[in-house]
């Protein structure tokens, strides 16, 4: 049996249970809402509990928002994007009835730092980066949260808030700060922390923060931690019994989360960084208020992100802000990235990693542009009785689906759903590309599709309004195209003239100005071309339509061969020229690395040149630190000391000197050939 010191293995395992074992699992009751849904609590050590809400389908969720005082970054994303998701899945997939609230924390050392650099107002300094946060969650397509508090908002509650856990017991006010009593709240009975199951001091006095630094005195315990803080002269300030102070960080969500969400509460979550000090102290706060055993049913925690193995660091120069990452990629490829890892995993983001992302990216934007063109040349007026190949995808779409909803079920496993979604798509695009898929139940499954990507915020169906009169228009585009370009193959210039000139496009409700305006001109300039019989020049403007006119307005055409006619697709024009940059970034990246492997190996063809040049008589002698005498071949007989070389010694240096005689010699005959 495995030991762990003196313990056994099922002794150690039971003491884990027992650190947990304070966690109450909800009971299921009449009304309850039972969906299967199991979550990585870390009430309970991340196990898998299931998922069970206090009221029916209600779900009441409260998850920490950020402390503006910089740069929305990547650390954000991971933590955003994540719970978009998981409140998108909770919400459209499991069918709950979701409250969600997110706190703005404006009151923190940070931000007084911040404002007194910026001389500002701490609300003013803080508008400016409540702003910036927004505005980066809006671009990667996140939701608002259905309710946002402020920190600065709520302090008459916090002071209330404080006052009923002094009541109860737990706190004590010293110097004109507060503190938390952890000592009395433990020795009652309590469980403190209940996530993390080790204290750790030097992780709760760092969530102190600056201003509690050499405040120790003022506790009865290290372990104690400020509820209120005294403020200093130049601080922002507000009226309390104990006098003028500030709230501490830990408090805020405990006061804001039960203001709106009551107590108890279904859901929190934030990011794994926070679970100690903030969210277990947050616990031990409200559950001091309301003198409860459960604050809150579950907690769920989101994974570190790492930027290429390492912390993300202003100090390691890899920091990096969501504004700098969304002018090299779209919002659903950043998502994408997130999306391919577990949200409670620890995530590491490279551009490797990234490059794949853009590579599924655009995989599931074909998949949509070829399912639509499919379905727009499609009709349900042709046979529609099923093949073997419909009953094939049909059984594909079900098994998807009972897959997905198992991976759902298990803690929101995303990993898992893309992957069956990829499987799926792959097959599909098999079928469309043979034509033998009925249009119906192809619906059926870009339908599904679309659902579950929009699990994830990612929307490929309704990012282009593609109307019928954009349809009926493009489709004249593409056949007159491959018109002129069929013609001036055969050199008909006087069939060019008459194609071209047959039609004038005009303006239409609801029609693309821009496409009337490039087919127009088109026309004009390839009329010109016939008029002077310049074959090139025809196939230079046909070239031109599609690399440049179209491509600026999200056209994108795609010629076949000579015996099918070319299609179109649609697309976000900004999205299509950031394709068009990332491919031309990839191409320089390889070239790049071909120009250094040609580097490398013309300096070892150079070094192995130099190496040739050498006699292999003279091969050792100057290594006198390992030899001191040779033969007449210049082989080494005795090492430094003076000492006989042994027989294994001997047979490496005449297998080396004979390997550089070989390769001498082989030198020498280059020589002779050259000057031949």
């Amino acid at each position: 049996m495995i030991k762990f010191g003196t313990r056994s293995i099922n002794q150690f395992m039971q003491q884990q249970k027992d650190l947990f074992g304070h966690y109450k699992q909800p009971k299921i009751k009449e009304d309850s809402y039972v969906t299967g849904l199991k979550l990585a609590n870390s009430l309970k050590g991340s196990e898998l509990v299931p998922f069970i809400p206090i009221n029916g389908r209600q779900v009441n969720f409260y998850y920490c928002g950020p402390t503006v005082y910089s740069n929305s970054h990547l650390g954000h994303a991971r933590t955003y994007l994540g719970i978009d998701v998981i409140r998108r899945t909770l919400r459209d997939y499991f069918n709950y009835d979701l409250l969600s609230v997110m706190n703005i924390t404006d009151i923190d050392d940070k931000i007084i730092n911040g404002a007194k650099q910026a001389k500002q107002d701490f609300l003013e300094f803080t508008k400016v980066w409540e702003k910036d946060f927004f505005t980066a969650m809006e671009a990667l397509n996140i939701e608002l949260p259905d309710v946002i508090t402020r920190v600065s908002d709520y302090v008459p509650e916090i002071v209330t808030f404080i006052e009923k856990i002094i009541a109860n017991g737990y706190a004590y006010d010293s110097n004109g700060s507060v503190y938390f009593d952890v000592q009395k709240y433990v020795s009652d009975g309590h469980t403190y922390p209940k996530m993390r199951p080790e204290m750790n001091v030097e992780l709760l006095q760092e969530g102190e923060g600056e201003s509690q630094v050499n405040k120790q005195q003022e506790k009865r315990s290290a372990n104690d931690f400020a509820l209120w803080k005294a403020s200093k002269p130049e601080e922002p300030k507000w009226p309390s019994p104990w006098g003028e102070g500030r709230p501490g960080w830990h408090i805020e969500c405990s006061v804001m989360a039960s203001a709106i969400l009551g107590n108890p509460i279904d859901l929190h979550a934030g990011g794994i960084d926070l679970i100690f000090p903030h969210h277990d102290n947050s616990l031990a706060q409200a559950e001091a208020c309301f003198n409860c055993d459960q604050w809150i049913n579950y907690f769920i925690h989101l994974g570190h992100l790492n930027i290429a193995d390492r912390k993300m660091s202003k100090s390691l120069k890899n920091f990096l802000t969501i504004d700098e990452v969304l002018k090299r990629y779209t919002a659903r490829q950043i998502r994408l990235n997130f999306a391919i890892h577990q949200y409670d995993a620890v995530m590491n983001y490279s551009e490797e990693q990234v490059e794949q992302a853009i590579s599924k990216d655009k995989a599931y934007q074909e998949f949509f542009q070829n399912t639509k063109i499919y379905l727009r040349e499609s009709s349900v007026i042709g046979p529609q009785k099923w093949t073997q190949n419909d009953f094939q995808i049909n059984y594909l779409l079900r098994n998807t689906k009972e897959i997905i909803h198992a991976a759902l079920l298990k803690n929101f496993d995303f990993p898992t759903v893309i992957d069956a979604i990829d499987k799926l798509i792959n097959q599909v695009n098999v079928q469309i590309a043979n034509k033998t898929v009925r249009p119906p139940l192809l619906q059926s499954v870009v339908q599904y599709v679309n659902f579950i990507l929009g699990l994830m915020g990612l929307n490929y169906q309704n990012q282009n309004n593609t109307s019928t009169d954009i349809q009926q228009i493009m489709a004249e585009v593409c056949s007159i195209r491959d018109q002129v370009k069929l013609a001036a193959r055969k050199g008909d210039f006087d069939a060019i003239s008459t194609i071209v000139s047959q039609k004038q496009f005009q303006y239409e409700k609801n029609l693309s100005n821009g496409i009337v305006d490039c087919i127009n001109h088109f026309q004009q300039q390839v009329l010109v071309a016939s008029q002077g019989k310049n074959k090139q020049e025809l196939f230079t403007l046909c070239d031109k339509l599609r690399d440049e006119q179209l491509f600026e307005l999200g056209i994108k055409i795609e010629d076949k061969d000579k015996q099918q006619a070319s299609i179109w697709k649609q697309y976000d024009p900004k999205e299509l020229k950031l394709e068009r940059e990332q491919q031309l970034k990839l191409i320089q990246q390889k070239e790049l690395i071909k120009k250094k492997e040609e580097e490398k190996k013309k300096q070892e063809e150079l070094e192995k040149l130099e190496k040739a040049k050498i006699h292999p008589k003279d091969m050792f002698l100057s290594q006198i630190d390992k030899y001191s005498e040779f033969d007449e071949k210049g082989i080494p007989i005795k090492d430094k000391d003076g000492n006989e070389l042994s027989k294994k010694q001997k047979k490496v240096v005449q297998d080396l000197w004979e390997k550089q005689n070989k390769i001498h010699n082989q030198y020498l005959e280059s020589l002779k050939k050259q000057q031949q």
